[in-house]
This record gives structure tokens, C-alpha cells and sequence, in this order.
């Protein structure tokens, strides 16, 4: 547990999902390097491909994701939804991001498995 909360994001960056032709803000919420969970304020169902986009260094990243968890905003008490999203293929720029925000109590223990 120690381990995911060393990743939780301090600043809010802002994320937009694809899903169709529909796109959606979203806030980062955690990061890691297989995936990312944000808050939504749609429901996406899991195992939905959708796509992420995210601004990197003043670059646009586009990637391609998988809904692994979905919480409705219409069913959770503080009314946020949230996604965890598994990244396909994780984008160079983006495992380089994960690495800096990285907190060095948390690589180690990658590390040390």
C-alpha cells in the first residue's frame, strides 16, 4: 500500500480519453508503468479499449489503454468516477514521466523484487 500511494499524483494533470468519436477530461489521479487510474465523469466499462492522450513535456502522447476498473460517478459516494486504465503499449515519453515522478522509496523496491 505504501507503494501505491508514493505514486499518487500531487498536481492535477489533465488527461483526455477517447472513446469512439467521444472525448473526455479527466484528472491523473496515479501512475505507474503499466497503467494509470484518473477521475472521469462518465462511466467507460472495463475491458473498453479506449485512447489516451496526455501532454508530456509539451509534447501530445497519444496511447492506447484498456479499462480495468470502473467506478460510476452516479453510484460513488463523493458522485467522482474513476478509471484504472492498463497502457497497451507505453509510449517512451510516458515511462520516462512515470520514472521522474517516481518517488526513490519506490524504484527501490522495484529494484529490490
Amino acid at each position: 500500500m505504501k507503494d501505491r500511494d508514493s505514486r499518487k499524483r500531487d498536481e492535477k494533470k489533465e488527461v483526455v480519453i477517447k472513446d469512439g468519436d467521444r472525448s473526455f477530461s479527466c484528472k491523473l489521479v496515479d501512475v505507474s508503468v503499466t497503467g494509470i487510474s484518473v477521475e472521469i465523469g462518465h462511466f467507460i466499462p472495463t475491458y473498453k479499449e479506449i485512447g489516451v492522450i496526455m501532454e508530456i513535456e509539451g509534447k501530445t502522447v497519444a496511447m492506447k489503454g484498456c479499462v480495468r476498473w470502473s467506478i460510476d460517478p452516479g453510484t460513488s459516494r463523493d458522485k467522482r468516477g474513476k478509471l484504472g486504465i492498463f497502457i497497451m503499449k507505453p509510449h517512451p515519453a510516458f515511462l520516462e514521466y512515470v520514472r521522474k515522478h517516481e518517488k526513490p522509496s519506490a524504484m527501490a523496491a522495484k529494484e529490490e523484487k
